[in-house]
C-alpha cells in the first residue's frame, strides 16, 4: 500500500518553534506509520520552509529529511518564496517545445491538426494548476504569454513580429491571463465560496471590474465567463 504525496504543514513564527514542532509532528507521523504497515521513504521526504520575508531560514530535524528550496508537488513545482518563478522556468520550455511541434505539424498536415495539437501539448500545460501559479507576477506571466503568442503565430503562419491579438479571437483561443481568470472564477462558482466570499483572495484585482457586483454567485456561466476573459 502507498499514501503518496503526503505533506504536513506546520506555521510558527520562530526559528526554534518551528524545529521543535517538526520534529514531533514526524515522531508522530513515523509512529503512525509503523503499526499501519506503511514505511516512510526517507529519500523523497522533503522540508521546505515558506518565508518571504527572512532569507536564508532554515531548520533541520536530524537526519530524516533534506531541506529545498522548490519542489515539485501534484505536478506543479513550489518554491520556498512562492514566486513560481522555477515552475515558470519549466512551463516556457514545454511551451516552446509545443509551439515547435506546431510549427511542424503546420507544414506537413492541415491547420485543424495543428490546432489540435496546440490544445493537446500547449494549453493542456497552461491550464495544469494556473488556478494556483497563475497569482504569480506581471513579468512570470508575459514569460509566459511571449511563448505563447510564438505559438499563436506558428498555428496561424504570422510572421514573427506580426501582431497575433486578431489571431487569439479568430481561433477562439485564451491568452494565458484569461485562462487563470478562467479557471478561477470557475473553480470558486463550483465550491462552497461562494456562499460566503463573492472574490477568492487568489483572483485578480482586474478580475473585479469584469464580475457584475450585483449578480448572484448561481447565474454566472461558463459562456459568460469566456466573454468577461476575452474582452479582457
Amino acid at each position: 500500500m502507498y499514501a503518496d504525496d503526503t505533506v504536513i504543514t506546520l506555521a510558527e513564527n520562530d526559528s526554534e518553534s518551528l524545529t521543535t514542532n517538526t520534529e514531533r509532528a514526524l515522531n508522530r507521523t513515523k509512529k503512525y506509520c509503523a503499526p499501519n504497515n506503511l514505511v516512510l521513504n526517507v529519500d523523497k521526504t522533503v522540508q521546505i520552509i515558506f518565508n518571504t520575508r527572512l532569507k536564508n531560514t532554515e531548520t533541520s530535524v536530524g537526519r530524516l529529511h533534506e531541506y529545498k528550496t522548490n519542489t515539485k508537488y501534484l505536478g506543479v513545482t513550489i518554491n520556498s518564496d512562492l514566486s513560481w518563478k522555477t515552475h515558470i522556468d519549466l512551463l516556457c520550455r514545454k511551451i516552446s517545445s509545443g509551439a515547435f511541434l506546431i510549427r511542424r505539424l503546420r507544414q506537413i498536415s492541415t491547420p485543424e491538426a495543428a490546432k489540435t495539437a496546440y490544445y493537446a501539448f500547449l494549453e493542456t500545460h497552461l491550464r495544469f494548476g494556473i488556478a494556483t501559479w497563475g497569482g504569480t507576477s506581471a513579468t512570470n506571466l508575459d514569460r509566459v504569454l511571449i511563448q505563447q503568442k510564438k505559438a499563436i503565430r506558428s498555428l496561424t503562419g504570422l510572421e514573427q513580429r506580426e501582431s497575433c491579438r486578431a489571431a487569439f479571437v479568430e481561433q477562439n483561443i485564451l491568452t494565458v491571463v484569461s485562462l487563470y481568470i478562467q479557471e478561477v472564477i470557475l473553480h470558486t462558482v463550483s465550491t462552497e465560496t461562494t456562499k460566503t466570499q463573492r472574490y477568492p483572495p487568489s483572483l485578480h484585482q482586474a478580475c473585479r471590474k469584469l464580475c457584475p457586483t450585483s449578480s448572484p454567485p448561481h447565474s454566472i456561466q461558463q459562456e459568460t465567463i469566456i466573454h468577461w476573459c476575452k474582452t479582457f
